[in-house]
């Protein structure tokens, strides 16, 4: 199998390092293609009318100064043009991607830019809190192993066509589970004022979470990742009208009215 490999975290990242080695271990054909440096909470932004620079590393290993979702579009419009990929993996990501936080993911991003343009996408996601560097790396192993039989096994399923496998995976998991991407939200919103500027009439902050929220729903990807289960969720990759659209026919005469 050929696989465009890609993540939010950089080239050189560990995460994306683990899994590009192992998949490689087990025969496939890997082709790297990520973010010179680190592009997280990019979601699907795209660098529209300005140069992106895409750099050869080795045979297979290409960095690029855009964002995760301009690796993906370069990647398989430009370097793998006659070449193309039967997969594209996003991942492994330093941290999880859960709930409602895919909408801010560069890692969920790249994997929804290889959707809409019509290949099977596969976004991957650790949890990276850990007391020690040699769990961490162990974790790696075992989510690119998990990876790997996944990836094994992808001929057996319907895959949707413009949806994304999103993949969680916690440390030392204790079994696998399907699970929704909702509403949840793992981190409690936090937004910090840095007080000690020299201007009054300037305000500095500092918006992001570590806090985290208790599980509540097992139905949901947040509650299962925090309660050790890896979690496997499809989530739709692009936007699209809803029912509420009924809602705006009763509006829809006196605006043309108007």
């Amino acid at each position: 199998m050929h696989i465009l490999l890609t993540n939010d975290d950089g080239y050189q990242a560990k995460g994306i390092q683990s899994l590009y080695s192992h998949l490689k271990s087990l025969g496939h054909k890997v082709t790297m293609v990520a973010p010179k440096s680190e592009r997280s909470a990019q979601s699907h932004a795209m660098t529209f009318y300005q140069p992106v620079q895409v750099e050869q590393i080795s045979h297979d290993i290409y960095a690029v100064s855009g964002t995760p979702a301009d690796c993906v579009a370069i990647g398989i419009s430009r370097v793998l043009k006659d070449n193309c990929p039967d997969i594209i993996v996003s991942g492994i990501n330093h941290g999880f991607n859960v709930g409602v936080d895919v909408n801010y993911s560069g890692t969920v991003g790249a994997a929804t830019e290889a959707a809409l343009m019509g290949h099977k996408a596969l976004a991957v996601s650790m949890d990276n809190v850990t007391p020690s560097v040699e769990l961490l790396e162990e974790n790696f192993k075992n989510t690119a192993k998990l990876v790997g039989k996944i990836l094994a096994n992808i001929q057996n399923m319907d895959w949707p066509k413009q949806q994304v496998l999103n993949v969680n995976v916690p440390l030392n998991y204790k079994s696998i589970a399907v699970a929704q991407c909702g509403g949840e939200s793992l981190y409690v919103p936090h937004i910090e004022e840095f007080s000690s500027q020299p201007r009054k009439e300037l305000k500095v902050y500092l918006i992001g979470g570590i806090a985290r929220y208790e599980p509540k729903d097992l139905s949901q990807d947040v509650s299962l990742v925090e309660s050790g289960y890896a979690t496997l969720s499809f989530i739709a990759a692009r936007q699209s009208s809803t029912e509420s659209n009924k809602n705006l026919e009763k509006i829809l005469g006196f605006i043309s009215n108007g």
